[in-house]
């Protein structure tokens, strides 16, 4: 879900792994069909909008990798994970990442007006852009507000974060019928502690009888 350039899902294929990688963006999508070769391991893409689109099933695994999910609001997020819940087999994992309470305290308003914003990430022309930071404690959300001015366009992007605690991430996946079976620092596999800024999680899908 949400695999992009194909970073993780050609790196999954080398190791045997039967995948499909399923994203919203075409262009992103165009680049990870280019990334295979025809001696490699085949990888199927798909343009999609998980929370909407018609998608497959069937799978053992399910990933949602670089904070796809802190991104959604509650109710589409419960919406997806009954959706990923509905794709897996019987005793099928999802993989997946959030960003921790811990980063919350990072976290400050700030604005950031700035030839080039990022180092000229945004776009390959000359541009101005501006980042505004805003954020909710109540809620332990955040919103990254850019705005992009070139020379001939203008254009913004609106990147919500939600932050989460390991009780309120285990809580919204036991209600959607997933078991947890283990909690870490990052997916790299660090042991989570009060100061992990990610926390990584391994669920697995339990039986109807179980939920």
């Amino acid at each position: 879900m949400g695999c992009g350039p194909g970073l993780y899902s050609l790196r999954l294929a080398k190791r045997g792994a039967n995948v499909i990688g399923v994203d919203f963006s075409p262009t992103a999508i165009a680049y990870a069909e280019s990334q295979v070769l025809p001696a490699g391991p085949p990888i199927d893409y798909l343009v999609a909008d998980y929370l909407h689109d018609v998608l497959p099933g069937g799978f053992d695994v399910v990933t949602l990798i670089y904070y796809d999910y802190c991104a959604l609001s509650p109710e589409d997020r419960h919406a997806l994970l009954s959706r990923i819940y509905s794709m897996l087999n019987p005793g099928g994992s999802l993989v997946m990442d959030v960003v921790a309470d811990n980063a919350f305290q990072e976290t400050g308003e700030q604005l950031t007006i700035e030839e080039r914003l990022m180092g000229g990430f945004w776009s390959d022309s000359d541009y101005v852009g501006i980042h505004r930071t805003w954020v909710y404690p109540e809620r332990r959300l955040s919103l990254d507000h850019y705005a992009i001015v070139e020379p001939s366009d203008c254009w913004e992007i609106l990147n919500w974060m939600q932050y989460f605690s390991p009780a309120r991430l285990v809580n919204e996946l036991e209600e959607a019928g997933f078991a947890v079976r283990t909690l870490t620092g990052s997916l790299m596999g660090e042991a989570l502690t009060d100061v992990s800024n990610d926390i990584g999680v391994i669920a697995d899908k339990c039986s109807s009888g179980e939920r």
